[in-house]
This record gives structure tokens, sequence and C-alpha cells, in this order.
């Protein structure tokens, strides 16, 4: 087998996605050993490549042949049984502790959080990947009773308690300022049932049941708090409930809450006014009254950065004119002008709303009041708010509503958190509070690092723990992965800096 080789492939499968094959060549037949599996993502790709390595490991005829060109590279009379990402279990591991969530004293829970984030997969998946990977036993039976007493223990509460006590001691965090904001996530089917009903979803998949889920973050996106609603609740229906919860958790009576214009409504603001809650929200300048809007327009006159207060219903009503913000402004509106306008000259195939396309009897017309009022309004963004906060923080502050769209975007992608497959409403709640502790998790080491957590994920994932044996006399030592690129190493000393 001089000529022979073992390696891992990648290749292209008819369908368009990829694929990691263990193979070999011999006198230039190609053998394939095994399909390990096919992958979409960086993430997918990295798992099936490890899988291929143990793999090899696994199959003493190809750890041979993978080693017969390279002898020299392994001592003589050592073999490698198993390796094993502790470097990463054990970085996790100590960043769980730290926020204080390790209170709860379930380990197993403690597994599942730590796993969902390294490879978020089904609860039967992630049976496997403990064992295999962190040479954790468990039964399914075993995962679902140890959740399920989780759950019925406050493990949900017992959370939320933690990481506002480590934001405020650890992040120096007053929490004077949290954000809220909602997200959809959608299941695989059609059945209505408790939580799952059909709703307005974020993730355009109307035709599926979903669940509406509420999220509380700090200025850095670092989660504090989460709640869950059926499917079919209109979001700014969340938000007193959200509201009233943190502000309890958080005994401030200073503290001020910012969110989107969808919380927007007269209802919400006169409650939160009423039991002393300050709020700072998007403002639907489209809704004002006309010659509110003239006024407003009139007052900024178009000056770039320029900011003026107005009074709307006892309220600071604060806008801002921006340059950029009216290019971009200009820009979409011309877009719906000719979406609309193309529509006209096609009304049989008109199937849903367009911006500025009205209806007058059977006839379709483009709406040019609505676009001489969009005109007016290029450029200005409004805000409002029952605090004293002065206009250039609170401006700066709803700005900071990105960092809650970032941490939705590491729920649905890093640790995938649409629960396609679940059916029971303490099922799915389970499910959450992992995906919850995997952000506060996640959003931390982003924090500490300056790197993402997928990042992370793959840098870690370059340190495995090996489990060397003798053969002849069966002693057994272990040695971790040495990197040598220095680029690597400063990013690892980083992690090793956070209780490695």
């Amino acid at each position: 087998m001089d000529n022979e080789t073992v390696r891992i492939r990648t290749v292209k499968t008819k369908s368009g996605s990829f694929a990691i094959q263990v193979v070999s060549k011999h006198h230039g037949k190609l053998t394939v050993h095994k399909h390990i599996g096919s992958y979409q993502t960086e993430r997918e790709k990295t798992r099936l490549i490890f899988e291929a390595n143990l793999f090899i490991r696994d199959h003493d005829n190809i750890q041979q042949d993978l080693w017969e060109q390279e002898e020299s590279l392994l001592p003589s009379g050592v073999k490698i049984t198993q390796s094993q990402p502790l470097f990463l279990y054990r970085l996790l591991s100590r960043v769980y502790d730290q926020l204080g969530l390790n209170d709860l004293g379930d380990d197993l829970v403690k597994d599942l959080i730590l796993t969902r984030i390294y490879q978020p997969v089904s609860k039967r998946e992630t049976v496997d990947i403990l064992a295999d990977s962190f040479g954790k036993q468990y039964s399914l039976k075993t995962v679902y009773r140890h959740l399920k007493k989780a759950v019925d223990t406050g493990v949900k509460e017992k959370f939320q308690t933690a990481l506002i006590s480590f934001a405020r001691k650890e992040l120096n965090d007053s929490l004077r300022l949290v954000f809220y904001d909602v997200t959809t996530l959608a299941f695989d089917s059609q059945a209505q049932k408790g939580l799952k009903d059909f709703g307005f979803s974020k993730d355009h998949r109307f035709q599926d049941v979903q669940i509406v889920v509420g999220l509380v973050v700090n200025r850095d996106g670092f989660p504090l708090y989460f709640d869950i609603f059926s499917g079919k609740t209109f979001e700014g229906n969340t938000f007193l409930t959200v509201v009233e919860n943190i502000v309890a958790l958080l005994a401030n009576p200073d503290v001020v809450v910012i969110a989107d214009a969808a919380m927007l409504s007269q209802t919400n603001l006169e409650a939160l006014t009423q039991k002393g809650i300050g709020f700072v929200v998007g403002a639907r300048l489209a809704n004002l009254p006309v010659s509110l809007q003239e006024h407003i327009a009139r007052d900024l006159s178009r000056c770039d950065q320029k900011t003026g207060v107005f009074d709307y219903h006892h309220y600071r009503l604060v806008c801002q004119y921006l340059n950029s913000r009216a290019v971009k402004d200009r820009h979409d509106c011309d877009k719906q002008i000719t979406k609309a306008k193309a529509a006209i000259s096609s009304p049989g195939q008109i199937s849903r709303r367009y911006r500025f396309l009205r209806t007058t009897g059977e006839k379709y017309e483009v709406n040019e009041a609505l676009i001489e009022k969009a005109k007016k309004l290029e450029g200005i963004k409004g805000y409002l708010t029952n605090t004293n906060l002065d206009e250039t923080t609170m401006i700066e502050r709803y700005h900071d509503l990105w960092r809650i769209e970032k941490s939705f975007r590491i729920t649905k992608s890093d640790l995938e958190a649409r629960p396609v497959f679940l059916q029971l409403d303490k099922t799915i709640i389970c499910h959450l509070i992992i995906v919850f502790a995997g952000l506060a998790i996640s959003r931390f080491l982003e924090m500490k690092t300056g790197m993402s957590i997928h990042h992370i994920l793959k840098v870690t994932q370059k340190v495995l723990t090996h489990k060397v044996t003798v053969i002849k006399t069966g002693e057994i030592g272990f040695v971790e992965t040495t990197i040598e690129d220095l680029k690597l190493c400063g990013q690892l000393e980083k992690l090793r800096a956070l209780g490695h």
C-alpha cells in the first residue's frame, strides 16, 4: 500500500450542496470508505470533518493507511484512541459557572446548554454528542425528565435572576436602561395546539404555526429576561406584561425601557406612565396629524443632524433630520412608486397591497397625497418618551436596539432556536430556556473577546484532547493539540484567560 493515502474529501452533490467523504487512492483507484454526510454551512462542515476524523481513528485499517505515508509523525508503539473537544467544553463550563447559572445544581441541564452552543441539534442527537464528544452518558428519557423537573422548580426564574445579578456586579451595569423586542419562531407544522398558532411571521412563514418570543437585554445585548406568547399574539400586546415583569425583577424605580415603534400604542404608553415606568419608543410619524407633520418639517428645515422637541399627547416627541437617512428614504420611496406604477399596468396580477397604490371603485391609481406626505418626512426619525433624558442620549440609546437584533440572529442561526419538531408547551419552554442560557454564554464570550461565537467555536475546535495509549503496556496519557499559528495562539490565550 505504498502508493495509498487516506484523506478527507469534499465533493459537490447533485442537489447542489457539498458532502464530506473518507477516501483513499491505491494504484490510481479511488475507494470511498465512508460517506460522512452533506453540509450547507461552515458549522455543519466543521462537524462532519470532525466525524470523519473520528471514523478514521476508530477503524484500525484506515488509521494504518493514514499514517502509512508519514510514519515518523507517530511515535513507535503508541496509538491515539480518542480525541475530544474538551478545551471548548471546559471554557463553556467555566463561563456557565461565572454567570451564576450553576446555582441550579443540575449537571445534565448544564451539559444540554453547553452542547446547544457546540452543536445545536435535536435532543436525541444531543445525547449522542454528549457521549461521543464529552464522554457524558445520558439516556433520552433521563434528559426529558431532568428538563421537566427543572421547569417545574423554576429554572427560568433562577436563570433570569442570576443573569440580572451578573450584569449588575460583573458587567457594572446599573440596568437603568433595558431594551425590548420580539421575534417569532416557526414550526414545520400546521397544527394549532397550546402556544402554537398562526400569526404575523417575522420569518415570512405564514403557512406554519409559530410562537412569539419577547426578549429583554442590556445595552450590550446581554440577555436578562424572556417570555413566550401564543403565535397569534400581536407584538404590541406583549409589551406591558414583559415590562412589568422585568421592572419587578430589577426592583429599580428609575428603569427606562427602550423599544421600537411596534410597541407604540396609547394604551401601552398611558399604562406605563401611570405605573411610573419610563419609556423611549420609536414614533410613527406618518400617523401624526398633518399639522404636526408640517410643523416638524418646517422646524427641522432639512438641516443635517438638526433636532427638535415637540409635544404629542403630553409626551416629548424628539425628531431628528439626517441627510443620510433622507437619501435612503428617497431611494425606498422611488422604488415603491415604481412598483405601484408597474402594478397599475397589470391590475389583474395585483395580489398584495402596495404602499402608494389606492383603489377608486374598480380602478387603481397612484396615491399622490401619500407620496407627498412621505417626501415631506424624508430624513426625519421620531422618538417618543415620558422621561427627562436629554435628546442626544435618548437618540443614541434608541439606536442600541440593533444589539437585540444581533441577539435574535444568534438564537436563530448559531443556536438554531426554531423548535420545529416540538409538540408540548412544556417541551417548548424547556427548549427556549436552553437557548436563553446559551445566548447569555455566547454574548459574554463575544463581549470579552471581540470575536463572534461562530469564530470562537471554529478556533476552539482546533484544540482537541487526545487519549494516547502505549500499545505494549496499556499505559494511557492525554495530550492537547499544539497550535503553532501565532494569530490563533493569541485568540486561544484570550479564551484561556476566561477560565480554561
